[in-house]
């Protein structure tokens, strides 16, 4: 199956007055049609500069320094920017992090998705609009009523079905979905990831899931990449990662799992995330990492595949 989307050798840094901060540097991945990828990492690892960079929905004084992002073949970097507008929600969508914060609060639903569908498809009739207006709404769970409403008369988990609906309101290949539960409880969590994983099935969209929580991972997506200090460390099969993670960060990360058997006992990382202005020396987790050797300190590993589809990034391998 072809690649609909690959990113390669992308860098963002943050221009600051001590330096540039390397938010993202060197990430490379591929998504196959239909494949669910999920980025984790502890806060400020990258994952959401990455996401946005895809977009190119940064502002200053954050800049892409390089890289190619491939959506069927074509760059999205070298595009201009009323071509990136045409391609943003048509070929590549993003469900925000938060939907209280994204959703103009005095303006009625319907007008809201209205605009993004009118922007990309001008020619449609008053009729025809509402029609899918409500075909949308209902797509993800919701009343054909909410159309007419405003924000502020909506749950967490209905406004957060509003911006599901937006995001596939044009049925775009691919679909960024950064901490889409993050501000939900844990029951309505689950409902809008099926709302989710139904919506990008059904328009037969791949999509990118950003987060934190591996549990939500290991149930939703097919592959998972792992980001620390602004670089992927590990990517695989979901399963894969979870039998047999191969990266000391990853190991740490499913270890800091709650489980049944160790009831009581919280296992975190020891240590801090590297400032990313300035980095330590050859690889970044080595100050915290319980199987550090002494080339650890002075090279940076190369990110390459080690088994069939497992990519890892460190001098064990």
């Amino acid at each position: 199956m072809t690649d609909v989307l690959r990113v390669q050798d992308l860098r963002v840094h943050y221009h600051t007055p001590s330096g540039p901060v390397r938010a993202v540097e060197g990430v490379t991945f591929s998504l196959k049609k239909g494949e669910r990828l999920g980025l984790v990492g502890e806060s400020g690892s990258g994952k959401s500069t990455t996401v946005l960079a895809l977009l190119r929905m940064l502002k200053d004084p954050a800049k892409i320094e390089g890289g190619q992002v491939l959506l069927d073949d074509v760059d999205l970097l070298t595009l201009s920017d009323a071509e990136m507008r045409a391609a943003r929600f048509a070929r590549i969508a993003l469900i925000p992090q938060g939907a209280m914060n994204s959703l103009n609060p005095v303006m009625r639903i319907k007008n809201q998705l209205g605009d993004t569908i009118k922007y990309h498809n001008g020619n449609l009739g008053r009729s025809e609009m509402t029609a899918k207006i409500q075909k949308l709404l209902e797509s993800v769970g919701l009343d054909k009523g909410v159309a007419d409403m405003y924000p502020h008369e909506l749950s967490g988990g209905m406004k957060q079905r509003v911006c599901i609906a937006m995001g596939i309101s044009l049925q775009p290949a691919v679909i960024l979905a950064d901490e889409p539960t993050s501000a939900l409880d844990v029951v309505v969590q689950r409902q809008v990831m099926e709302t989710l994983g139904k919506a990008q099935e059904e328009i037969g969209a791949s999509l990118i899931l950003v987060g934190h929580d591996m549990g939500l991972m290991a149930q939703f997506v097919h592959k998972i990449g792992v980001m620390y200090a602004g670089k992927l460390v590990e990517v695989g099969p979901v399963n894969d990662i979870f039998e047999e993670p191969l990266h000391p960060y990853t190991q740490l990360l499913i270890a800091s799992l709650p489980s049944l058997e160790g009831k009581g006992v919280f296992k975190g990382i020891p240590g801090i995330t590297p400032s990313l202005l300035n980095p330590p020396p050859g690889c970044a987790f080595h100050p915290r990492c319980p199987k550090v050797m002494d080339q650890c300190k002075v090279k940076a590993p190369v990110f390459q595949e080690v088994r069939p589809g497992r990519w890892v990034s460190c001098h064990l391998y």
